[in-house]
């Protein structure tokens, strides 16, 4: 037997893939099935615990936002039921013939999804990881121990009662540091952390394992001469009413400089009166300044407008780059689409980005220098976490949008779905 630290509970989870990957699909399907009906039958006592962990986070200093994730909803716990009941329908991806001669697609063999908040996101994981023959080790946040807790129990209630190794889900035990777990590259395969970016980015230098570190929020949207201030104000909104967060909230915009004289100004008004919080580049702000200063001038005292508190406050170098994850959204000016585009290759989150225009030569240029995994033209950006339509007319599952890492290499493949849970086999045979 191996030891029981944390190496022993990796090789444990790792023995569980070997097991898991050799079970038929219609039983892996049964499997989440059954998971999602004991999720019905237990939604008290899952709720239950979210209340306990709630209650214990607010005399610890975890701040509101990791808060409103960490809460679970009857709501948030039906759409998860549903989530799980589409995935069991879904094609396996290991029984679909690849195209290339000898190659075929096999599990990874253990994930770990290390996350803060969010404990349905736990549940999703793991069945998409059962889905193709994985196994999970959980790491969750100390903020939902009790919840992610009775999620674990329960799932291991199930593989149990279907004869399977609880140590196909497998929960981090107690004292064992993240670094500790990103570091097992013996039996360990892929990490996917998931939460705040500085959350993502501490877990990422830590891993010396290949990661598929998820991103949310600091999306841009370059809006050019011929683009459309209607549609991008109600692009804006939409993206950020994602549920549980918004993964594609639009932070930033880029306007080309026209829009000085085209209404920028009053299409400003129209994004404070929706309640965001607006800042800008200093050609953004003076801009803003003048035009407030000469309206006031055709006003009486308390008609006049009043400028929000931090108006005039311009983003840093580093707030260009980060999520705000908030009501901010922050306004850069400039002359060309080459330098928006070199602005969004520097600082946008690299996941999803929008443009703007009626112009083919711009949309050619934006789709073709753009390095984000998912460019969107004259669209809606917003992300549906768990259902949206693959090309194929299929639904797919996916937990949010990724940029993966590797041994320092990085890029952006868009979507964490079945297929990223994957890889493939070379198989040559001789005569």
């Amino acid at each position: 037997m191996p030891p029981e630290d944390l190496t022993g509970f990796v090789y444990q989870s790792h023995a569980a893939a070997t097991q898991l990957a050799q079970v038929k699909s219609k039983d892996r399907n049964q499997l989440i099935l059954d998971i999602a009906q004991a999720v019905k039958l237990e939604k008290d006592r899952l709720l239950e615990a979210n209340t306990l962990d709630l209650e214990a986070s607010r005399d610890m200093a975890i701040p509101d936002l990791v808060l409103e994730w960490l809460k679970l909803t009857p709501e948030r716990l039906q759409h998860t039921i549903e989530c799980l009941n589409h995935l069991a329908k879904m094609v396996d991806p290991l029984a679909i013939h690849m195209n290339y001669e000898g190659y075929r697609r096999v599990p990874i063999g253990t994930v770990a999804f290390v996350y803060e908040g969010f404990p349905q996101l736990g549940l999703i994981a793991a069945c998409m990881c059962f889905k193709v023959g994985n196994s999970i080790i959980l790491k969750g946040g100390s903020e939902g121990s009790h919840t992610h807790l009775a999620i674990a129990q329960l799932v291991k209630t199930v593989l149990r009662d279907r004869g399977l190794s609880e140590s196909s889900l497998t929960h981090v035990p107690q004292g064992s540091s993240i670094k500790d777990l990103v570091t097992q590259e013996k039996y360990l395969r892929l990490v996917i952390p998931y939460g705040r970016p500085s959350f993502v980015q501490q877990v990422s230098k830590q891993s010396t394992i290949a990661l598929l570190p998820t991103v949310m929020g600091n999306c841009y949207m370059y809006i050019s001469p011929s683009g459309d201030l209607n549609l991008a104000q109600e692009i804006i909104l939409n993206s950020r009413k994602g549920e549980p967060d918004p993964v594609n909230a639009i932070e930033k915009i880029i306007v080309h400089r026209s829009w000085l004289d085209k209404g920028l100004a009053e299409w400003i008004d129209k994004l404070q009166k929706q309640g965001l919080v607006v800042r800008g580049c200093d050609t953004t702000a003076v801009y803003y300044y003048r035009y407030t200063e000469l309206l006031n001038e055709q006003y009486n005292e308390a008609d006049r407008i009043k400028l929000p508190p931090n108006h005039g406050e311009i983003p840093s170098e580093s707030q260009w780059g980060q999520a705000y994850l908030d009501h901010t959204i922050a306004i850069k000016v400039v002359d060309s689409i080459d330098e928006a585009i070199a602005w969004i290759n520097q600082y946008s989150s690299g996941h999803a980005d929008v443009i703007l225009t009626d112009s083919l030569p711009e949309r050619h240029k934006f789709s073709s220098l753009v390095n984000s995994s998912t460019l969107y033209i004259n669209a809606h950006n917003r992300f549906y976490r768990f259902g949206t339509i693959g090309e194929s007319g299929m639904l797919r599952i996916a937990l949010g949008m990724s940029s993966l890492k590797s041994r320092g290499a990085s890029r952006y493949p868009g979507m964490i779905d079945l297929y990223a849970l994957t890889t493939t086999k070379h198989i040559i045979t001789g005569n």
